[in-house]
């Protein structure tokens, strides 16, 4: 009886999460701290938000099982040291998921892109917005009951091609809520690099 009693207080506690594959049913709010590395105008710091989630699609309105939705929103600025510059990043798109194990999922993704950036740097035009596809390939995993790992790496067809890698943690504080740290960075061809940390919290579904 008291074994029975302390399995179900463990069990009750906040983090106990049952170890299963990750939940694509998912909304995400970030704080974001970002450097923006500019040619001509150095490295330059930048703060800002991204909100986004991705949805299972119902296998039955689907031929193939294992699809999902998915769209993310960054917005970053920075007007400091007589610099004006703001980014937005908008990636959405649909992926395809497979179980490699109970805990760990491969995954794929094609994706609409679209950034727009105004300026008052010099180098850089006024103000651009420019559209695109990407796709990309990850590995989300639950490395304990509790804490999940997720690693990212896009290809993205602007004029300036730009790579675009993520690599997160979380840590589920219940089965539906979990916090989050993350590092992003997107490496274009010539004038702008982009490094993102972040912290996130998420509610699934």
């Amino acid at each position: 009886m008291r074994k029975t009693v302390i399995a179900l207080a463990m069990l009750t506690l906040p983090g106990a999460v049952l170890a299963e594959t990750p939940n694509w049913n998912k909304v995400d709010a970030s704080y974001l701290d970002t450097d923006v590395g500019v040619d001509g105008a150095g490295d330059l710091s930048f703060d800002g938000f991204r909100v986004g989630g991705s949805a299972a699609i119902n296998p039955d309105l689907v031929v193939l099982d294992n699809l999902f939705v998915f769209s993310d929103f960054d917005s970053v600025s920075n007007d400091d040291s007589g610099f004006d510059l703001d980014i937005d990043f908008l990636s959405a798109g649909i992926g395809s998921y497979k179980h490699l194990t109970e805990t760990t999922d491969l995954y794929a993704t094609a994706s609409f892109e679209r950034v727009e950036r105004d300026s008052s740097v010099p180098g850089l035009p006024g103000s651009i917005s420019d559209k695109t596809w990407g796709v990309g390939i990850g590995l989300r995993s639950m490395l304990t009951p509790s804490v999940e790992v997720d690693a990212k790496l896009d290809y993205v067809a602007f004029d300036e091609e730009l790579i675009r890698f993520n690599l997160s943690a979380f840590y589920h504080v219940t089965k539906n809520v979990s916090v989050g740290l993350g590092y992003e960075t997107h490496r274009e061809a010539q004038d702008l690099d982009v490094d993102s940390l972040s912290a996130t919290v998420r509610y699934s579904f």
